[in-house]
């Protein structure tokens, strides 16, 4: 039979196949244009397309600022580390189970770190899913090195370096530096667009928390290639795909804090604080910065610092001694007879009483229907106001608060910082108690009675002063009437020492009080160091070529006992208070202590004053010239290279 019916058919069959060539030519050329289009005009677009299927971005943590102090002691430093991320886009629900099923066998995952990976794990949408989870922080040696070997069974999971805050010298000026901590939900929500991601760590206290912009620094972004587990592929073949390094956005470390504290003071002042609780603290008398803080008991912020082990922070928050608290900033005490200074201050301003005016002292005071007494009971005599604060003579003061008057008290009290918070960035403060009528009115059932005044005029009744408050008030004392705002940051510093912010010192104001009494009052203070029958007079310091001033107070914890010595409970025996700067005519450091249930100031808080103040103004200042005779200190101890420098 022929291929064609009949001779007719043909010339239709030859169109036919002529158009359907046509169409297939034309598909051809169409298919050759789009090819052409693809690998020659969009190559470039398609390429890295296709390389972000097996490309991912990683975030890069800058190193956080380190800390030093003054003379560039390393008091917080970085060391290297290792945490371990899942991304859920890098495995199924299957896989997922059996990688965690792996990773608690490898690392002994205790049950949070397994239930907060599962429950973000199975959250993660769409887009969201390429974020890693960080499922273990600080990998020990041994952890790293099973998940190395075993990283082919372990779908998903990457382990990237990270870095571990660490305090060398543990407990020292702990309450000073803080410690960091996991960001909270709040805490991410109030930074919500910042440089934060859940599972970051953030200052938590301390300088750590007041400077936390300075020193948290600004994180990175850099490509890393992966394959389809997610694991991280060799250099070699991550630089032919990248071309580059693979940085996106370059990480910027943290700025470095000189602090203004004296670690071999601080370190002194722990050492030889002379009892269990309590708080020290030392300042420049000219500027305001800190130079010493202590607060007994201390904790060692590495322990709670990053990882914490949950037994470790419920022991110490149940405490009973409550070694987290401040007791510098966050803690009120009864100053006791450190508070006769202002009380005759207030006094001197008044019409008809001056440096001049003497009371006669019997051993204590009637007033109204009760008798107060004065520590000697065989009383002190007709004193006028040096002597009596050389003697520390309660009647005198009972008389001097009576002449002024509460609410004059109170108004001077307050010019001197007492009663408000003074506004040191670094540590949470209790503004203390300045007790005036108004105060009663507002907080008493009964208002303000007369009797009051004479309690309150010798540092007892209602009146409460933190350390901090009783070193700055001692040192505007000193320095003629001058107010400063506490600080404890020098300056920030860029890795590599240049400095980014110089902090000059901040005056809060101005005492209430004129330059003739304040010169009473000194040298008053400075007779209690230097007169026979001041109160530290068998505690001043000896050998050296300067003076000291400074009040010494002994503040009652309970009201009424025959016997106040050795064979009270602890708990209710007197705090031992000093305060005092020196040189008495120059300042340069002042100190307050408060040693609670110390006993008496004179043996349980002023040795320790007068051993810093000798510590700072002569052995320390041998050391410094020591130092600079033979060069040591021609360049910078801030500046030198660490973990903080380079990421």
């Amino acid at each position: 039979m022929s291929l064609f019916s009949t001779k007719s058919d043909l010339p239709n069959y030859k169109l036919r196949y002529a158009v359907f060539l046509g169409i297939v030519l034309l598909a051809f050329l169409v298919l050759l244009v789009r090819l052409r289009k693809i690998q020659l005009v969009q190559g470039n677009q398609y390429r890295e397309m296709s390389i972000d299927n097996f490309v991912s971005e990683r975030r890069v943590v800058p190193f956080r600022g380190m800390i030093y102090d003054r003379n560039g002691s390393l008091l917080v430093d970085n060391q290297p580390s290792f945490d371990l991320y899942l991304t859920p886009a890098f495995c199924t629900k299957e896989s997922f189970e059996k990688t965690m099923t792996r990773l608690t066998e490898y690392l002994g995952l205790n049950e949070e770190e397994v239930d907060k990976t599962t429950r973000l794990y199975s959250n993660r949408k769409g887009l969201d899913r390429f974020l890693p989870i960080l499922v273990h922080r600080e990998m020990s040696w041994d952890e790293l090195a099973i998940v190395e070997q075993n990283k082919d069974k372990l779908e998903g999971v990457e382990v990237q370096p990270a870095v571990k805050r660490v305090y060398p010298m543990g407990k020292l000026a702990a309450h000073l530096l803080g410690y960091l901590g996991e960001i909270s939900p709040s805490e991410l929500a109030a930074r919500k667009g910042g440089d934060y991601r859940q599972g970051d760590y953030i200052g938590k206290a301390g300088v750590e928390k007041a400077f936390e912009k300075s020193l948290h620094g600004k994180s990175g972004l850099k490509k890393v290639v992966v394959d389809a587990k997610g694991q991280k592929m060799p250099e070699a073949i991550a630089k032919k795909i990248l071309g580059d390094n693979g940085v996106i956005v370059p990480v910027k470390p943290g700025a470095n804090l000189i602090l203004s504290i004296d670690a071999r003071l601080q370190k002194l002042a722990e050492e030889r604080f002379p009892g269990q609780e309590g708080a020290v603290v030392a300042v420049e008398p000219k500027t305001g910065f800190i130079l010493a803080m202590v607060s007994k008991p201390a904790f060692d912020p590495n322990l709670i610092s990053g990882n914490v082990d949950v037994r470790v922070w419920s022991a110490l928050v149940h405490d009973v001694d409550k070694p987290l608290t401040n007791r510098a900033t966050q803690q009120h005490y009864p100053p006791g007879s450190t508070f006769k200074p202002f009380t005759g201050l207030a006094a001197l301003s008044t019409e008809g009483f001056t440096s001049e005016t003497k009371e006669l002292c019997t051993g204590g005071l009637r007033f109204g229907d009760h008798y107060f007494r004065c520590w000697r009971s065989g009383g002190h005599g007709r004193l006028s106001i040096h002597r009596a604060v050389v003697q520390s003579c309660d009647v005198f003061f009972y008389k001097a608060g009576l002449a002024a008057g509460i609410d004059r008290i109170a108004q001077v009290a307050r010019s001197f910082g007492f009663g408000s918070k003074s506004g040191i960035r670094s540590c949470i403060e209790v503004p203390g108690i300045i007790p005036d009528k108004a105060w009663y009115k507002a907080h008493t059932k009964w208002g303000f009675l007369p009797g009051f005044t004479l309690s309150d005029s010798i540092g007892q009744g209602d009146v409460n002063v933190t350390p901090l408050q009783l070193a700055m008030a001692y040192a505007a004392l000193s320095n003629g009437g001058i107010l400063y705002r506490p600080q404890v940051v020098l300056r920030e510093e860029t890795p590599d020492g240049k400095v980014i912010k110089q902090y000059e010192p901040i005056v809060r104001g101005h005492v209430d009080a004129s330059d003739e009494n304040l010169k009473v009052l000194v040298e008053a203070l400075t007779g209690v160091v230097n007169e026979a029958g001041g109160t530290a007079y068998y505690r001043r310091p000896r050998n050296v070529t300067f003076k000291a001033a400074g009040k010494t107070g002994t503040a009652q914890v309970v009201k009424q006992f025959a016997d106040r010595g050795r064979n009270l409970p602890y708990d209710f025996r007197d705090h031992a208070l000093f305060a005092g700067w020196a040189p008495a005519d120059d300042p340069e450091i002042a100190v307050a202590v408060i040693n609670e249930h110390g006993r008496h100031g004179s043996s349980g808080a002023a040795p320790l004053v007068m051993e810093m103040i000798t510590y700072y103004l002569v052995q320390l200042r041998a050391e410094k010239t020591d130092d600079n005779e033979d060069g040591s200190l021609d360049e910078d101890p801030t500046k030198k290279k660490s973990l903080g420098g380079v990421n």
